[in-house]
């Protein structure tokens, strides 16, 4: 994989030095950021200091027959230490190239080859037809833009056999697993006689066997658009070979990620009607364990997504999304070491891969109105994910055209996690940030 990474970053490297003899536009997102502890329980912690510079460059070549993007995150982050919680105090080489492809505009079709991000899909939370990009373990914030995909190096040809139609072929040579600061966790239960490391991968691509493909056909009109997806893929979240686990005196030893192949199937549809759009979606995930027999790899599940978007009162912006998930082959998996010990592993696993239940349903909402010309800014986002309620308020103010200050929060009932694989934040927490457009 190296020898093909080398050549194709010297070719992008080369190609973007002639950028200054044609057309060029330059923009970038500059922004400091401060996040607290608000748990009620816990004593207040500093969670996170960021300075964060996001450039971004694009523009055309040769009378717009071919046209380019690239940008980077760059940041440093001065409260970051080594818990297996935190992010980086610098942003990993890895993950400082954000985007870097070209787009061939041609008669019936569009060919793109570099780095991009992709979000298939026609909801805007949790649509079980975006799988192509993986993400980035850590949030503070649900809803940060700045921490959401992470993207991959592609092939994308996007057909249009006519005006209302078109079919989209991808193809991910070498995929990037989701992004996990820190590399070990020690799993250690008192009085359990559990002492496990769990080593997650440090290849930040994966190898030229796990290729992904993906193929949708996308129809647009103005009262009904529909969208068929079929998707055979490396699943970007780390599955767990437990076959190194000794069970002499207590479980020890070490789990190693993997990373296995699936497919999905899928459609999604819109429509519009009174000022409300409506979307669905439904999708059946066929991961590698649909018995449901290895405990360290994720149930196959079927995953149904309604939205509804529209004006409420006092001219609100409202939507609602209500997903619901059935785990196919929930806990199939038999007797593996005891009954503790199996009980506690499952627990982390189902917990770990978000299948704590075989039914899962929970609802999402996001309301959201602008005042004194769209100067200031007010949004909350609300979910119910039982037996939790999440509740995170927005503000944002426009002190100028590029300067504008946000603020929030993340509020989740109940204590914090305790489990050793959880992921994100663990804790109630607020914000506050600077930011500069130009």
């Amino acid at each position: 994989m190296i020898k093909i990474l080398k050549p194709l970053s010297i070719v992008f490297i080369l190609f973007f030095a002639l950028f200054p003899l044609y057309s060029m536009d330059f923009q970038g997102i500059v922004f400091a950021d401060y996040y607290g502890t608000v748990e009620p329980d816990y004593p207040y912690t500093n969670l996170r200091n960021r300075f964060y510079f996001q450039p971004s460059l694009s523009g055309d070549l040769f009378n717009y027959a071919l046209e380019y993007t690239l940008s980077a995150n760059l940041f440093y982050d001065t409260l970051a230490s080594s818990s297996k919680f935190s992010t980086d105090n610098f942003v990993d080489p890895e993950n400082i190239l954000r985007e870097a492809y070209l787009l061939i505009p041609l008669d019936n079709f569009d060919l793109t080859v570099g780095q991009k991000t992709l979000s298939p899909g026609m909801t805007d939370v949790f649509s079980p037809l975006n799988n192509i990009n993986g993400s980035y373990s850590f949030k503070l914030s649900l809803d940060d833009p700045y921490d959401s995909s992470r993207s991959d190096f592609m092939i994308q040809m996007q057909y249009y056999p006519g005006f209302d139609d078109s079919i989209q072929f991808v193809y991910v040579p070498f995929p990037r697993p989701d992004y996990e600061s820190v590399k070990t966790v020690n799993m250690v239960y008192p009085g359990s006689n559990i002492d496990i490391d769990f080593n997650f991968s440090t290849d930040p691509y994966l190898g030229a066997d796990k290729g992904s493909f993906f193929i949708s056909y996308n129809h647009m009109s103005p009262g009904f658009d529909f969208q068929l997806d079929y998707a055979f893929y490396t699943k970007q979240t780390p599955n767990f070979d437990l076959s190194n686990l000794s069970n002499v005196s207590g479980l020890t030893g070490t789990v190693n990620s993997k990373y296995t192949r699936n497919h999905t199937f899928g459609a999604a549809w819109s429509t519009g009607f009174n000022g409300i759009t409506l979307v669905e979606e439904l999708a059946a995930n066929i991961t590698e364990d649909f018995s449901g027999t290895e405990i360290g790899i994720k149930n196959s599940d079927i995953t149904f997504n309604s939205q509804i978007t529209g004006t409420i009162f006092f001219g609100i912006f409202a939507q609602l999304n209500v997903v619901y998930q059935y785990i196919i082959n929930f806990d199939k998996t038999g007797l593996i070491y005891s009954n503790e010990i199996d009980s506690l592993l499952k627990d982390e696993f189902n917990t770990y891969f978000s299948q704590p239940q075989q039914h899962i349903a929970f609802a999402i909402a996001h309301f959201q109105k602008s005042f004194f010309r769209e100067k200031l800014n007010l949004a909350l986002n609300a979910a119910y994910l039982y037996p939790q309620i999440y509740i995170a308020p927005r503000i944002s103010y426009s002190l100028s055209d590029r300067y504008n200050i946000e603020s929030g929060a993340d509020i989740k009932t109940g204590t914090p996690s305790d489990y050793f694989l959880a992921r994100g934040s663990l804790v109630d927490n607020y914000f506050v940030r600077l930011k500069y457009e130009y």
